[in-house]
C-alpha cells in the first residue's frame, strides 16, 4: 500500500499494474518441471522504497522450494518482478538490489563529473537545476521533476540479455505490468516491447517522471488504478495466487493540516481502494503476504536494505500456508535451473552507429565515448558510456539497442541520443538571498538564457540578466574550433554595477558605486572534463564613485580600461555549492596598461584552490587562496577583498580590502540531518578555522593577520544551498550570517570554493 503522504510530488512511490482477464499461455518452465502441480503466480505490490521487500519474500520461497510460474508487479514489484523474471534469482537480486546508489539513480550525485567543461562552468552559480525549453513563444518545464537516464540505465542493468526479448511471455518466467493510460484513464497491461521500458512505465509516478508514450498513449503510474495486479496474474496463469501486499500504520489525522498532505491522503485512500477490490478476488487457496513496513517512506530509497528482512519475517509467518506449494529438491533445481541466467557476457562490439540526430554533432558525441569497435565491453561500462552522452547535450535520454553482426558473437552497438521537443532555447531562474547581523540584507535574482547548436561544432549563445546587490546584463558566444570541442574562442559583451561597502578598521564610513561596461574575446583549450586553460583581452569602459559616505575617498571617473587575461579553471567537485569531495581551483592575470589603449596601468594576479574529503559521513574542507598588485596602482573595481559568509564568517562582507591577500582555512562538517538523502538534501554542522592578511588596505590601517574560527549550519535544501554561521575574529568581531539559494556575490574568488 502506497503512502503518497511522504510524497511532496517528486518522489517515486507507489507505482502499478493492472488487470487482464484473457488467459495467456501456460509456462514453458513450469511444464518442463511438473505438470499436475498448480501453477502459481506471484503479484508484487507497489511501494516505492518499501518494494526492496519482495526479495525477501522472494529468498523465502526459494528456501521453501516454491517456484512461480508467473509474475506481475507494480512499481518497484515491477522492478523486482521483471528482474526474477529475466532469470535472476533472490541472491542475486538482493546483490545488485543492494549495491544500488540511489542518490545517483534518482538524484543528481556523480553527474557533473561527467558535463563538459563549458557546461560545468555556465551552471557554476545557479542554485537548482531547473530549466525551462522555449517553444512557440512559451516556456514549458520539463514533464517530469526527475532525470529518467539513470533510471533506464538502471533498469536496463538488471534484467541485462533479457532486454532482448520482445514477447514478455517468452521470458523465462512470464511477466506482466502494468500502467495507467493517461489519456484513456484506463489500466494498461504491458505484455510485450523493451522489458525495461515496460519497467519504467511502471514506475512514472507523475509529477516526478516524465510519462512513458506509446502510439496514442500517455502511460504513467500504474498503481493509480490498479497497486496489486491480482486479475492480471490470474490470467496470465495462475492457479494460485501469491499476492505480497505492502503496508504501514494508519495516519495521524492530525497530520492532516494541510493541502499537500490532504491531496497525500487522497490519493493514498485511492490506492487502498483499487488493493481492497483485487484482494476481494482472491480465493481460498490463494495466500497474501502483509509486509508491515512500520516508518519506512516510499521514498526512503537509502533504507531499501532494511525492507529485505521484513519482506523475508512476513513470509515466514505464512510459511505453513506456503509450504504446502512445495516442490522435491530435485524437481525444484530442474525448474530453478529451467529459468536461470548465467553470467552477462561481455559484448564484442563490431561497430557503434548514431540513429539520426537534429541538432547534435554525431561526431562530437562519438569523441565523447571512451570505447571503441573492435573492443570487448561490459554491458556497465555501455550504459556508463550512455550516461556520459547524455550530459554532453539537451537530451531527454539516450538509449542504445545490440544488434547481432559478422562476424558472429559481435554486436553492433546503435545509439539513440533522443534529443528535447521543440526548440533550441532554454531558460533559467535563480535567487538568493544573504544576511548579516552587521545589518546587510542583500538578494539577488538571475535569469539566464542559451541557444544551443548553433552550428555543427557547437556553437552556442548565451544571455544574463541579473539584478540585486551586483546587477548585470551580458552576452557571450562560444564557438568551438574543433569537433571535439578541445579548442574555443568566446567573444562578448558585459555591463555591470555593483554597490560595494567600504570600512574604516571595521565600521562602515562609505558606499562605493562601480560600473563597469566592455567587451571580451577569450580563447582557450579544454583539457578532458576538468581543466580549461584560457587566455583574452578585455576592452571597456569603468567608474567608482562614492554611492554613500566619505568623500576624501578616491574616485575613478568614466577611465578607459584594456587589458590582457590569462586564466585557468580546475574543477573536480562533486558539486558546486558544499561539496564533499573533489578539488576547485582557479587562476587569473590580469595587465592592463596604454600598450593596449588603456588609461588603467596596473598588472595583478589571484589564485585560490579548495579540496574537499569525505570520511565516513564527516567532510574536511581545506581552502587558501593568495593574491596582489604586481605593478602600478590598482583601480578600486580590481582591489582584493575578504569578508562574508564564503571567504570570512566572522567579518561583513568585503570588510577588507586592499591591494594584496592571503588566506587559508579548514573546515570540519558532521552529517547532523537528512532532509532527502537520494537527492543529496543533507545538512551538516560543524567548525571552520581561518587565517588571512590584507596589506595595502583602503583604510589605511597597518594590521597584521586575522584569525577567525565560525560555528556552521549548512547544507543542500530543497529551496536551495543553505549556510548559516556565526564567526569571531581576533579583532572582537562577531558575526552572523545567514545565505540562502543563489550565492550573494562577495567579489572574491574564494567564494567560488563553496
Amino acid at each position: 500500500m502506497t503512502s503518497a503522504r511522504q510524497l511532496p510530488g517528486i518522489v517515486l512511490a507507489s507505482a502499478t499494474l493492472a488487470a487482464s482477464s484473457a488467459a495467456l499461455p501456460v509456462p514453458a518452465a513450469a511444464e518442463a518441471v511438473a505438470a499436475d502441480r498448480p501453477r502459481i503466480g506471484l503479484v508484487l505490490g507497489g511501494g516505492g522504497a518499501r518494494g526492496g521487500a519482495h526479495i525477501g519474500v522472494l529468498q523465502v520461497l526459494e528456501d521453501l522450494r516454491i517456484p512461480v510460474d508467473c509474475i506481475a508487479g507494480t512499481s518497484m514489484g515491477a522492478l523486482v518482478g521483471a528482474t526474477y523474471a529475466a532469470g535472476a534469482d533472490a541472491g542475486e537480486i538482493t546483490e545488485l538490489v543492494s549495491g544500488i546508489d540511489w542518490s545517483a539513480t534518482l538524484g543528481t550525485a556523480g553527474q557533473r563529473a561527467q558535463l563538459p567543461m563549458q557546461r560545468k562552468l555556465a551552471g557554476i552559480t545557479y542554485s537548482n537545476n531547473l530549466q525551462f525549453m522555449v517553444s512557440r513563444g512559451r516556456l514549458r518545464p520539463d514533464p517530469g521533476l526527475l532525470a529518467t537516464q539513470n533510471v533506464e540505465q538502471l533498469l536496463r542493468l538488471l534484467i541485462a540479455d533479457a532486454r532482448a526479448i520482445d514477447d514478455f511471455d517468452a521470458l523465462p518466467i512470464p511477466f506482466r505490468a502494468v500502467a495507467t493510460d493517461l489519456v484513456a484513464g484506463e489500466v494498461v497491461v504491458l505484455d510485450s516491447g523493451d522489458l525495461s521500458v515496460a519497467m519504467r512505465a511502471s514506475m512514472a509516478v507523475p509529477g516526478a517522471f516524465a510519462p512513458v508514450t506509446r502510439g496514442e498513449q500517455v502511460l504513467a503510474d500504474g498503481g493509480l488504478l490498479r497497486n496489486l495486479p491480482v486479475r492480471v496474474a490470474r490470467g496470465l496463469c495462475a492457479d494460485v495466487v501469491i499476492a505480497v501486499l505492502l503496508e504501514q500504520p494508519a495516519g495521524d489525522p492530525a497530520a492532516l493540516g494541510s493541502l499537500l498532505a490532504l491531496a497525500g491522503a487522497s490519493l493514498d485512500a485511492m490506492i487502498r481502494a483499487n488493493e481492497l477490490a483485487q484482494l476481494e478476488t482472491l480465493g481460498e487457496a490463494d495466500i497474501v503476504i502483509r509486509v508491515l513496513t512500520g516508518d519506512i517512506g516510499p521514498a526512503q530509497f537509502e533504507r531499501v536494505p532494511e525492507t529485505i528482512p521484513l519482506g523475508e519475517a512476513a513470509a515466514r509467518e505464512q510459511q505453513a500456508a506456503l509450504a504446502r506449494l512445495s516442490l522435491p529438491e530435485s524437481d525444484y533445481r530442474a525448474w530453478r535451473e529451467a529459468v536461470g541466467r548465467g553470467p552477462t557476457a561481455e559484448v564484442e562490439l563490431s561497430a557503434i552507429r548514431f540513429l539520426s540526430l537534429e541538432r547534435a554533432n554525431e561526431e562530437w558525441l562519438r569523441s565523447r565515448l571512451r570505447m571503441k569497435p573492435g573492443e570487448r565491453v561490459p554491458l556497465a561500462v555501455i550504459e556508463a558510456e550512455m550516461g556520459r552522452l547524455f550530459s554532453s547535450a539537451d537530451f531527454s535520454r539516450v538509449d542504445y539497442r545490440l544488434i547481432d553482426a559478422d562476424p558472429p558473437g559481435s554486436r553492433i552497438l546503435e545509439i539513440d541520443a533522443v534529443e528535447r521537443p521543440g526548440s533550441q532555447n532554454f531558460v533559467r531562474f535563480d535567487g538568493g538571498i544573504a544576511a548579516s547581523s552587521g545589518g546587510d540584507v542583500l538578494f539577488t535574482l538571475s535569469a539566464d538564457h542559451r541557444r544551443e547548436w548553433l552550428n555543427p561544432r557547437g556553437g552556442q549563445w548565451r544571455n544574463a540578466i541579473q539584478l540585486g546587490q551586483e546587477s548585470e546584463i551580458a552576452t557571450f558566444l562560444y564557438q568551438p574550433l574543433d569537433v571535439a570541442q578541445v579548442f574555443y574562442v568566446e567573444p562578448g559583451l558585459r555591463l555591470t554595477r555593483s554597490f560595494e561597502d567600504v570600512f574604516d578598521d571595521g565600521d562602515r564610513i562609505a558606499r562605493y558605486d562601480l560600473r563597469q561596461a566592455g567587451a571580451l574575446l577569450d580563447a582557450g583549450i579544454n583539457i578532458g572534463d576538468a581543466l580549461r586553460l584560457r587566455t583574452g583581452l578585455r576592452w571597456g569602459h569603468a567608474s567608482a564613485g562614492i554611492n554613500i559616505g566619505d568623500s576624501a575617498l578616491p574616485e575613478t571617473r568614466r577611465s578607459r580600461e584594456a587589458a590582457w587575461t590569462l586564466g585557468a579553471v580546475l574543477d573536480t567537485r562533486d558539486t558546486a555549492f558544499l561539496p564533499t569531495s573533489g578539488t576547485f581551483a582557479q587562476l587569473e592575470y590580469i595587465s592592463s596598461g596604454s600598450g593596449l589603449g588603456g588609461e588603467q596601468r596596473y598588472s595583478a594576479v589571484d589564485a585560490v584552490i579548495g579540496h574537499a574529503i569525505p570520511w565516513q559521513g564527516h567532510v574536511l574542507q581545506l581552502a587558501a587562496g593568495a593574491g596582489g598588485k604586481l605593478g602600478g596602482e590598482l583601480p578600486p573595481w580590481r582591489q582584493f577583498q575578504l569578508g562574508g559568509v564564503r571567504s570570512f564568517p566572522a567579518l561583513e562582507r568585503g570588510e577588507l580590502r586592499g591591494e594584496g591577500y592571503w588566506s587559508g582555512s579548514a573546515t570540519w562538517l558532521q552529517r547532523v540531518a537528512d532532509i532527502q538523502t537520494v537527492f543529496g538534501q543533507v545538512l551538516y554542522g560543524g567548525i571552520s578555522l581561518q587565517a588571512a592578511r590584507v596589506s595595502g588596505r583602503i583604510d589605511g590601517v597597518r594590521e597584521g593577520s586575522v584569525y577567525g574560527g565560525a560555528l556552521f549550519l549548512g547544507g543542500r535544501t530543497p529551496v536551495g544551498p543553505l549556510r548559516l554561521s556565526l564567526g569571531i575574529a581576533s579583532q572582537d568581531n562577531v558575526m552572523l550570517h545567514l545565505a540562502l539559494g543563489r550565492p550573494v556575490s562577495e567579489s572574491s574568488l574564494l567564494d567560488k570554493l563553496w
